[in-house]
C-alpha cells in the first residue's frame, strides 16, 4: 500500500503549529516502537521519515514563495569566491536552511551534516556516523537526474546555469508524479542510481564510497522493506517498493518520475 503525506502550496514560513504536529508524529511513533512487531516497528520510522522528507519538500515551496516560483536549486556555483567555497549544494542554501529550521542548528561548516533529528531512523549509515566525500552526512537526496549531463562540468571545476537556476514551479508537468527528494547517503541522487540489482541488492546500507565501488552514483537506499520514500514536487510523500521507483526501458525512466521536464533526445 502506498503511503502519502500531502502538502501543497505553503505561504510564508513554517509555523510553530505545524511543528508541532510533525513533533508529535515523531514521538507517538517513538512511544510505540516497544509494543509493535518489527514490522509494526519498520512502519512507524519509515512514518517518521517520511515526516521529515515533508518537511523538506514544504520548505521547498516556501523557498519557491520567496524566489519568483523558482524552486531551491540542486547547485550553486559562484565564481567570485575562492575556489574552496565555489560550490554549494542544497543543504548549503542559506535561504533552504532557514526554511527547515537548520540555520538555527549548525555553523558553515557542518552545513552539509544534518542534525541528527533530521537523520531516518532507518538510516544506518547516518546513524553510525559514515560521512561520504566532501563531510556529507544526510539520509535524503535531491533528484539531479535532469542536469546529470552538467555533473562532468562540476567534477571538472566548472558549472553552468542549469545547475544554479533549478525548477520553476509553475513550469513543472505533472508534479504530483515528478521526484523532489529520495532516500539515500549522499545530497544527490539520479535514476541510474536508483538501479537495485546493481546498487541496493549487492551493497545495502553502505556508503557512498561503497556504492562508488560497484559503479552507483546519487544511490537510492531502499531500506524501508526494500522500498523508499520519495518526496514529490508538489510536496506529498510516497513509499515506493523498488520495483516501482526504477524502471529501465531502453535506456530512459519507464517509470517518468524522475525526469521532471522532457525525455533527453
Amino acid at each position: 500500500m502506498i503511503r502519502k503525506v500531502g502538502i501543497m502550496k505553503y505561504k510564508g514560513a513554517i509555523t510553530k503549529a505545524e511543528l508541532l504536529v510533525m513533533l508529535v508524529c515523531i514521538i507517538l511513533a517513538g512511544l510505540n516502537f516497544g509494543g509493535l512487531s518489527n514490522a509494526g516497528r519498520e512502519r512507524a520510522r519509515r512514518m517518521v521519515c517520511a515526516v521529515n522528507m515533508a518537511r523538506l519538500a514544504q520548505a521547498n515551496h516556501i523557498y519557491a514563495d520567496n524566489w519568483d516560483e523558482w524552486f531551491c536549486p540542486p547547485m550553486m556555483y559562484n565564481a567570485d569566491l575562492p575556489l574552496s567555497e565555489r560550490y554549494s549544494n542544497w543543504l548549503q542554501n542559506p535561504d533552504f536552511r532557514w526554511y527547515t529550521g537548520l540555520d538555527e542548528k549548525q555553523t558553515w561548516d557542518d552545513m552539509t551534516v544534518m542534525p541528527k533529528e533530521y537523520f531516518c531512523p532507518t538510516d544506518k549509515v547516518a546513524r553510525c556516523g559514515q560521512v561520504s566525500v566532501y563531510d556529507v552526512l544526510c539520509s535524503y537526496a535531491y533528484n539531479v537526474t535532469d542536469w546529470i549531463a552538467e555533473l562532468n562540468d562540476y567534477w571538472n571545476g566548472t558549472c553552468t546555469s542549469p545547475w544554479q537556476i533549478g525548477h520553476k514551479r509553475t513550469a513543472i508537468p505533472r508534479a504530483s508524479g515528478k521526484i523532489n527528494f529520495a532516500d539515500s547517503t549522499d545530497w544527490w541522487c539520479i535514476w541510474w542510481g536508483a538501479d537495485y540489482e546493481d546498487g541496493w541488492d549487492i551493497v545495502g546500507h553502505g556508503s557512498w564510497e561503497d556504492y562508488g565501488n560497484v559503479g552507483i552514483y546519487g544511490p537510492v537506499l531502499y531500506r524501508h522493506s526494500e522500498g523508499a520514500n520519495f518526496a514529490f514536487y508538489d510536496g506529498h510523500v510516497e513509499h515506493l517498493p523498488k520495483e516501482e521507483a526504477y524502471i529501465n526501458e531502453n535506456g530512459q525512466d519507464a517509470t517518468g518520475m524522475w525526469y521532471v521536464g522532457e525525455f533527453p533526445d
